[in-house]
């Protein structure tokens, strides 16, 4: 899938402009010539047209970044996101790669008790790292369930995030998206690739620590991978089709 980039840049304050002093003609020079101005008033006026002090550039920056992803007018079946680049579009993904999601999602429902959510492009925020995540699959309590739209589910809560790598951007969940569940604490990642050069595969991420995962399983595309507790069942992948996109 392709993806399509907003980037917004926080606006900077434009300093003011002071008009030309203007002084009427006098006949004659006065005696002894003006004083300069004080040094009182020459502070004041660098006071006047310097720029007022800013949030740090990383704060504004995150604070517009996440405003505008809540305007956000999306056609039915995008998504988007905040990655390194800024506000990232993400066209609706291929049949085959939605179908993988709803046998996932089917098999975790027979094992988790009804008050664990198991959803589909529902946002997690990492503030941290001025990210926002739309997983393709993320499973939580319901409890942690966010109220309004661009709240986002706190990472603290996360059970498991499932990724389910597309063609065209298949290094964004290798790599961008490990680290930051990494760093964000997410317990288990579990990469659905069927791009890898050595050949598809699905991998489980264990373990965060220090921003990466220590842990990690892989399995070759169409084999079951086990799923450590509070899922304690191996996931059947031998249904998964390799998306086309």
């Amino acid at each position: 899938m392709g993806s399509a980039l907003i980037e917004q840049k926080p606006e900077k304050q434009k300093a003011e402009k002071k008009s030309p002093r203007t002084t009427a003609p006098r006949a004659k020079a006065p005696e002894p010539s003006e004083p300069p101005e004080s040094p009182q008033t020459q502070e004041a006026q660098e006071a006047v047209e310097a720029p007022s002090p800013t949030p740090s550039r990383a704060e504004s920056r995150w604070e517009l970044l996440l405003r505008t992803w809540q305007e956000i007018d999306m056609p039915d079946g995008w998504r988007a996101e905040i990655r390194e680049a800024g506000i990232v579009l993400v066209p609706p993904p291929a049949p085959a790669h939605n179908d993988i999601a709803a046998l996932i999602s089917a098999q975790l429902h027979d094992v988790l008790p009804r008050h664990i959510a198991i959803h589909q492009g529902t946002p997690v925020v990492i503030p941290d790292r001025e990210r926002m995540r739309a997983p393709d699959l993320m499973v939580f309590p319901r409890s942690a369930l966010p109220q309004r739209r661009g709240d986002g589910v706190d990472p603290a809560e996360v059970l498991l995030v499932v990724e389910i790598a597309s063609k065209s951007n298949a290094d964004d969940d290798r790599t961008a998206k490990r680290y930051e569940y990494a760093g964000a604490g997410v317990p288990l990642y579990l990469l659905i690739d069927g791009y890898d050069s050595r050949g598809s595969s699905i991998s489980l991420f264990s373990t965060p620590r220090d921003g990466d995962y220590d842990g990690r399983t892989t399995v070759e595309w169409g084999k079951p991978i086990e799923l450590p507790e509070p899922f304690g069942c191996s996931l059947e992948s031998s249904e998964f089709r390799v998306p086309l996109d």
